[in-house]
Order: structure tokens, then sequence, then C-alpha cells
């Protein structure tokens, strides 16, 4: 959670000792020092301390509050450290979305080099100074956090003071920053109370010298300790002079935490009070209207009202913050709120777990929901809601959060639950790891049969079916497809077949097959009119140049454009760079070049994706072709190979070694061309045993061909040609059956004159009447 200056000034209304000696030191820090650690156990202040110098930062210097959550990784603290960051007007070069998206999923070095680009914004924000705070910095394990402050902390300007604050020493490379005189230092030492602090503290809660001093003596300076103590005086309406009362909170105050807050605190609460926190307790923040909804107590502004009052271990949210305006919003301390859960665990474990179901038809957000209902033990109800919305999220916002939230499933679900193994096959193809996607989306598969859930089901037998494809097990995934078709399926289920079958023609080389496959699945999707859907279905690298194919991949592209909008985003890119092919099939060069940069300068902005990086090299190859420039085309196409190829199953290195050699089969000589087929060769050797084996010889045909031609062997050249040219559709890859036919032409003209060469040639008219090609 992200909290702007004016949150601050208003949580500032908590009782606070002024403690000059500790502040000052800090104000210090955070004007001179890069970092600034606080780091104390739970209940010392240290949240109070930032609050108080924050606060009084001019107002030409910038503010970023972080407080991070539990379980909250680097993408969702990202997400809020760039909200805070936007009233300073950053000058992003990277769309901040997909910055924060990009490395809360990224491998150590790519994240150092994206953290470069974070660091280059801060230090062109035209501030005098600013501080970056990360509080409750505890509550996170996620190392690429940790590895991102340390980044940051190693190379930002010195314009910047990054303060952390949490309940340990937290993994950074604090030795480094200490050596270089770079860290001011805080800990439990620093932020206890003085016994004048203490003291001061007592005497604002009308509690006499003499008793502060005893409090002051039996908490040792521990500033929770403190609090809790003079909480229990004033909670049982005892009076500062009254010896027993006193007694008995500061004997509480030498047992356990939990037993001291429950017995001094809870139960000396009116019984209508105690109640209401013990049932509020399961809430994250407490607003008036959802105190009301979960504990059904109609007083809930009111009584909330009453624990501001007390003082009761709570923060105060400003309004912006807050899900209503009826009334205060507060936040328990954690240790507070622990204790009132771990009472309320013991006393009523039943209702304990109804009002953590309640908490869960509260909330709005999905993966909170998906949270509460796992404290609650609803295992079953939580996977439902996974297999709703994780998938979503995933082509949406990278699959690193929706494995987050898997992760945190109870073993025995992680397993078994098919729901989950569904979430993790989608995240696998996300990243293009294959054989995971294929085994995970496999257990979906037949553990959804098995429970007799026939729709999800069929859902996971789509997506295995393009696991199926990618790994070359073109025959299994045609006969699983195969079940689908003429069953009655769902629209989303059926939208995702028509993709499934347009692959499948493509690796099946029945290319005349896709152009009515996508217009069908093109007018489902604006039925659907779902985001992820378009995210899952957007054109397959291999279908540009198909027979027929180019007016459907234009309403395909101008859909995506629509459904994309404005905002640079990966599906946009893809848009403009699937009219950039079309305007390269109708021979408008100049149209494709812009397309392509406007579709390159998109992809700079919202991060290009795997999808989006194969079509811009794969079209900066084949325009190079085209313009005969040998060197830019082939290096383009060995750049594709070297990108994907090191992650790519057999059967992907096979076909990106093949685009290669039709690359260079188009522009370059004999050497290159016989270089080429050996890569073609050595990919093919690796597949298994009749990996799409009765396709493979269908796609090499016109590539032999040429490679034979400028070998000098043209009788066995013309032979390819012809053995390529029966079946036509099957070779009609980005125009190879008219590249095939015009080879073969010039071959006949030398070999049997022009009769033969035009009545070979005839068919390429056809073909451009039928296209409406150049």
């Amino acid at each position: 959670m992200a909290f702007a200056r004016s949150h601050l000034q208003s949580a500032t209304r908590a009782a606070f000792v002024a403690r000059s000696g500790t502040q000052a030191r800090i104000a210090q820090a955070l004007r001179e020092k890069k970092l600034v650690l606080l780091a104390a156990p739970a209940g010392y202040g240290k949240t109070s301390a930032l609050v108080q110098e924050v606060a009084r930062l001019p107002a030409d210097q910038a503010l970023a509050w972080v407080s991070v959550e539990e379980r909250d990784d680097l993408h969702s603290l990202l997400d809020c450290l760039f909200a805070a960051l936007e009233p300073y007007d950053p000058p992003w070069r990277t769309a901040p979305e997909a910055l924060a998206a990009a490395l809360g999923g990224a491998a150590p070095d790519e994240q150092r080099r994206l953290t470069a680009e974070v660091i280059n914004t801060l230090d062109a924000c035209e501030l005098a100074h600013g501080v970056i705070v990360f509080d409750d910095a505890h509550r996170s394990d996620d190392a690429a956090f940790f590895r991102f402050i340390d980044q940051l902390v190693e190379r930002l300007g010195s314009r910047w003071t990054l303060a952390v604050a949490a309940r340990g020493e937290p993994p950074l490379s604090l030795a480094r920053v200490r050596a270089r005189d770079e860290l001011a230092e805080f800990r439990q030492l620093q932020l206890q109370f003085t016994r004048d602090e203490a003291c001061a503290l007592a005497q604002a809660a009308g509690v006499a010298q003499p008793l502060a001093d005893r409090l002051f003596d039996r908490t040792q300076g521990w500033p929770a300790g403190m609090r809790i103590a003079i909480g229990a005086l004033q909670a049982c309406g005892a009076g500062v002079d009254d010896p027993a009362a006193a007694d008995s909170a500061l004997r509480a105050s030498e047992r356990p935490l939990f037993e001291f807050l429950v017995s001094e605190v809870l139960e000396q609460l009116s019984p209508p009070l105690a109640d209401f926190l013990l049932a509020a307790s399961v809430l994250p923040e407490l607003a008036p209207a959802r105190c009301a909804a979960v504990t059904g107590d109609e007083q809930a502004a009111a009584r909330l009202a009453q624990i501001e009052r007390l003082g009761l271990f709570v923060d105060v949210l400003d309004a912006s913050d807050a899900r209503d305006c009826a009334g205060p919003t507060l936040r328990l301390h954690d240790l507070f709120r622990d204790a009132l859960q771990a009472r309320l665990r013991e006393v009523a474990p039943a209702r304990h777990r109804a009002l953590l179901r309640l908490v869960a038809d509260t909330e709005t957000d999905p993966l909170r929901r998906i949270g509460t209902l796992l404290q609650a033990g609803e295992v079953d109800a939580a996977a439902a809601l996974a297999f709703e919305h994780l998938p979503p999220l995933i082509v949406t916002a990278g699959p690193a959060r929706a494995l987050q939230v898997a992760a945190q499933f109870p073993a025995a679900a992680r397993e078994h639950a098919p729901e989950l193994a569904f979430v993790r096959g989608l995240a696998a193809w996300a990243t293009w790891d294959f054989p995971t996607m294929l085994a995970q989306l496999a257990h979906a598969e037949q553990a959804f049969a098995a429970s007799g859930d026939r729709a999800s089901a069929q859902l996971a037998t789509v997506h295995l079916t393009m696991a199926l494809m990618a790994q070359g097990r073109v025959g299994e995934a045609q006969a699983r497809l195969a079940q689908l078709r003429g069953a009655p399926l769902p629209v989303a289920t059926r939208i995702l077949q028509l993709n499934a079958e347009v692959w499948l023609a493509i690796d099946a080389c029945r290319h005349g097959a896709v152009a009515p496959l996508v217009s069908e699945m093109l007018d489902l999707l604006q039925q659907a009119d779902r985001l992820d859907l378009w995210f899952q279905t957007t054109p397959p690298l291999r279908m540009p140049g198909l027979p027929g194919v180019r007016p459907v991949l234009t309403r395909h592209a101008e859909l995506l454009l629509k459904v994309a909008g404005d905002t640079p985003t990966p599906l946009r890119a893809l848009g403009l760079l699937s009219l950039a092919w079309c305007a390269l099939g109708r021979g408008e060069i100049s149209a494709a070049d812009a397309l392509v940069e406007r579709g390159r300068a998109d992809a700079a902005w919202s991060g290009a994706t795997g999808a989006v990086r194969a079509h811009l090299l794969a079209l900066t190859a084949v325009m190079a072709a085209i313009r005969g420039d040998e060197a830019a085309a082939t290096a383009a196409a060995a750049a594709r190979f070297r990108t994907f190829a090191a992650s790519a199953s057999g059967w992907h290195r096979y076909l990106l070694a093949l685009f290669s050699a039709r690359v260079v089969v188009a522009c370059a000589g004999r050497d290159a061309v016989r270089d080429a087929m050996r890569q073609v060769d050595a990919e093919r050797a690796l597949l298994p045993a009749g990996t799409v084996a009765w396709a493979v010889p269908a796609r090499e045909l016109p590539l032999r061909a040429q490679l034979a031609w400028l070998e000098g062997d043209a009788e066995q050249a013309c032979a390819l040609w012809q053995r390529a040219l029966a079946d036509e559709d099957a070779i009609d890859v980005m125009g190879q059956a008219v590249e095939t036919r015009l080879r073969y032409a010039q071959a006949l003209w030398v070999r049997a004159g022009a009769a033969a060469a035009a009545a070979a040639l005839a068919p390429v008219f056809e073909t451009a009447r039928r296209d409406g090609g150049p």
C-alpha cells in the first residue's frame, strides 16, 4: 500500500512522544545518507518515528511511502512505489506498469538492467531531494525485492534517500553501504524510550511521575510495552493513584505478549467492544461499513471511534485510503491483531472460520479473497477462485504473481488440485516452458475429468493440445481436438479450440484451412469481449503469408488495435506488426516499414514479449531479404534463432532453423544456403522418432531444390520443385509457393523454353487475383 504525504499527516493523530534527540538524528540521516535503516522488534516506534520526520519534509522534496503487506513480492511493491511517485511526474521511458511486471519476473542479471532504468528515471526527476520509504519490510520474503533495494542503494544518486523499517535485520548488503559511510542505523538501543520520554508519555495519559517511573523500570523503555501498560490502566478505568490496578498492569507486562494483551487490554474493555475487536481482527483494515458487515455490529463506526480514542494499538488511515467515509478507518498493530486472532481461534474456532468467510465475501480483490479463504480453511473455494481469476492475471501481468498466490495453498492442494495445475500450466506457457506446461495441463485434464467437471476438463484439453504441438507431438494434439469437434463447448473454450485448430492446420501443412478457422474465431472473440482471450489468440508467426489469410489477418489486427486502445501494450504492438505483414503481402514496403517502427516503439515502451520479439525479428529478416540485403536478412534470422533456441523444444528449434534457411535461400549464395541446410539437418536429427515426420519433407523440398540448383544439379532441382508443387498448399508459407514457381519457371526457361516456363507461372497470376497481391 502506498501512502501520500497527506495520509501520513493524518496518521500522526495517534499518541506520539516528542523525542528530540532520536528524531533529530533521523531527520539528519534522511537528508544526508543514502540508506536509513530502522531495525528493531515490534513496538519500538519505527513507523511513528519515520512518519514524524517525513511529514516535515519541505514541499519541494518528494516522498514515496510504501507499506509492505504480507506476501508482497517485488511486482506488487513496485506497483505501489510507482503509484506513490506519480505526483512528482517521473520521466519514465517505459510504462511503469510494464516495468514493474518485467522486474517482478526477471532473472537477477535482467533485474539489474531493468533497475538501472528505474534509477535513471529517479535521477532525472526535477526535485531538490526525495525520500523513498519501505515500511514493515519484514513482511516480504521475496529475494528479488531485497536485491532491488541493494541495487537501488548501490547506484542511486545523492538526491535520493532510501529508508527501510523492519522488525529484524533485512537481507541487504549493509556492510558495503556501512563501509562507504552511506548508512544510518537505528536499532533497539537507539529507538527505545529514555526514562524522560517514557515518563512524558505516561504523564500525557494522566499517569503520575512515580507510577511512570515504575512503568519504565518494568518495560525497560520498550515503547509498545509502555503503551500496553498505560492502555491497561486506562482500559480498566483505574485512577493513576490506584496501586492495585497499577500493580496488576505492571505484573501483566512481564507475561508473554499475547497473554498480556488479552488479559489486561481486551478483557478490561466492555464486553461489546471486546467482542467487536475480536471479530473485527480478521479484517486487514477496520473501515466502518465493512466492519459492520463482517461483525454484524450496527455500531461499528462508534466502536472504531472509541478504539481510536483509547489508543488501542492502531494506525489511523486517511479517508482516501478508507473503504468508506462513515468514520475513522483504522489498522491494528500487527502484534495486537495477532493476539486477538489467536484468542479468537482459541475460544471460538468455528466463529473464527465463519468470520473469515464473511471477510472473503466482502473482499473485492480476488487475490486477497483467495488468501482469506485459505486462512478459513476453505481450500476448495480458494482453488475455484484461483481457477477463475489467475489465468487472466497471467496474460495481463505476467506469471510471477499468479504463481505466488498458488504457492500459498497447502501442500496437498498444490500437488493434487487440478485448478492449481491448470494455473501452473498457463504460467509455464507464458514463459514458453512447454515441458512443464504439458505435465501440469495433463494432470489438470485428468483430475477434472475424474471429478466429473467436464467443462473444465475440456478447457484443460484445449490448452494441452497447444503444449503437445509445441513439443512436436501433433498426432496426439490432433486426436484430442478430434474429441472436442462437435461437442457443446462454452464460448471461451470454443474460441481456444479454434485457435488450437489454426495451430494444427499450420503444423499439418493444411494452410488453406487457416483463414476460415480464424474468421470463425474472430466472430466469437467479439462476442466474448475478454481481454485474456485476445492475448491467448494473437496471430502465430507462421500465419502471415498463408493462402487467403491476408483479409482475415487484417481484420484480426484491426480488432487487436481496437481492443488495445491508444495505450502502448504488447497486444497493440502485435496488431501493428500483423498489419505490417499484410502491407508487405500487398507489396507496400514503405507502409510495412512505418508499421514495424510503430510496433517497435510500442514494444520499447510496454516491454517486448516473446511473441513481439519473434515478429519483429522475422519481419526484419523478411523485409531485408525482399530488398536484397543479404547481410541484414541473415543477421536478423540468426538473431531470431539465438534468441529463442536455448529455451525451445526440439520441434521449435527445428522450425527456427527452417525459417533461417528460408531467409537464406531467398537472398544468399550457395555456401550460405548449404550451411543453413546443414543446420536444418542437425535440428531434424534431434527430433524424437515420428515427430510430425509426415510434414517435415514438404517443408524442406523448395529449400533443397534451390540448393541443388546452386550446386549445378539442375535435374535434381527441377525434380524437387515438381514434388514440392504437387502439394502446393503444404509449402505455401510466406509466399513460398509463388517463389517456388518463379524459380522452377526460371529453370524451365533454360531447359525447355518459354512456353514451359509460362505454363509453370500461370498459377501465380491466379493466386495474385485470389489474394489481391501485387
